[in-house]
């Protein structure tokens, strides 16, 4: 059997100990492959019955943090919220035949791609209202109780999430080994210039932004790849998703590059949601430290030859990119 073989097997037996209807799956395509995991468009027959499904799978030389039946409990969480997220259909952190990590969910109707993206939106004149969209998405998964979330999921109390998250910073720079004094120097101004506090830890996406959303007709369908789902300050995603990196060229609109973040902060505020200006500000300095650290590991993974991922060896090229935004953003 060839290892595409080995994958159908997997996800046919996956799906039907999980209680899907499933007679055989046909693998039809691919996502554009991320850095961890690899994404299969499928459908999944069962007699004259055709579901179109998605399969998520750990990629070779992967780096995953959240186990995928844990992934599953949070968009089964996130979806009872109201956040617009798939379907789950099967998750497993071992799967039948391959032992791969893997999750299926089912297919939503969108684009994924950041230029599309751009161009529907600018097409059909809904950069804000997809900026809106996001803004309420997000206020409704922030808003899953947190008592509910997989018991596993790291804790941290109220008044240390800051100070965790630059520990877990300068351990990540110390880990990869190559030196990195703007991480370094972006680590020091955070510890410097803590934000104030959330109300309470909530669920976080960690990496919802322009390529980790679904848009159909220029609007959200869905919010996808979570992954790096964690417990933490909520204010973080919203910064992530404004982070220059994220507008691809189009400067002027900070949202995705698609909507302005009056939009975004209106809609937050209206389903429910707590904006913090300088916790905002201060996620800002720290994710781009944390994209310009997570770029150097991925690089450096692959000239150690732990995997032959091109996204991965791409990455390096992007680091001093990061370093340029985050001497901006702390400049006084």
């Amino acid at each position: 059997m060839t290892a595409l073989d080995d994958t159908r097997s997997s996800l046919t037996e996956l799906l039907s100990t999980s209680g899907v209807p499933v007679s055989r799956v046909e693998i039809t395509g691919s996502a554009t492959l991320g850095a961890q995991r690899s994404s299969l468009f499928i459908n999944i027959y069962a007699g004259p019955n055709i579901t179109e499904a998605v399969a998520q799978i750990l990629a070779p030389g992967g780096r995953e943090v959240i186990a995928p039946e844990n992934d599953a409990a949070v968009l089964r969480l996130a979806r009872k919220a109201g956040a617009p997220v798939a379907h789950v259909l099967a998750a497993t952190n071992s799967a039948p035949v391959t032992g791969a990590q893997a999750i299926v969910v089912s297919r939503v109707a969108g684009e994924s791609i950041p230029r599309k993206i751009l161009r529907d939106a600018e097409e059909n004149g809904t950069g804000d209202e997809l900026a809106a969209d996001l803004g309420a998405g997000l206020a409704k998964a922030h808003a899953v109780p947190v008592a509910e979330l997989p018991a596993d999921f790291e804790r941290h109390e109220r008044g240390a999430i800051h100070q965790a998250y630059c520990a877990l910073m300068a351990q990540n720079v110390d880990e990869v080994g190559v030196p990195h004094p703007a991480a370094r120097l972006g680590i020091h101004w955070l510890r410097q210039h803590l934000p104030s506090l959330p109300s309470s830890p909530t669920l976080v996406h960690g990496d919802l932004r322009n390529g980790n959303i679904l848009v159909d007709r220029g609007r959200l369908s869905a919010m996808i790849d979570w992954e790096l789902a964690h417990i933490g300050d909520p204010m973080e995603d919203l910064a992530w998703l404004c982070l220059r990196t994220w507008r691809f060229g189009n400067e002027d609109r900070e949202v995705g590059g698609f909507g302005s973040l009056d939009s975004l902060r209106s809609a937050y505020e209206a389903a429910g949601g707590e904006w913090r200006e300088d916790a905002f500000r201060w996620w800002t300095v720290a994710r781009t430290v944390w994209w310009a650290s997570g770029l150097n590991r991925q690089a450096s993974a692959a000239l150690d030859g732990l995997s032959d991922s091109i996204v991965l060896a791409a990455s390096g090229r992007r680091v001093v990119e990061q370093d340029y935004d985050l001497l901006r953003l702390i400049t006084p």
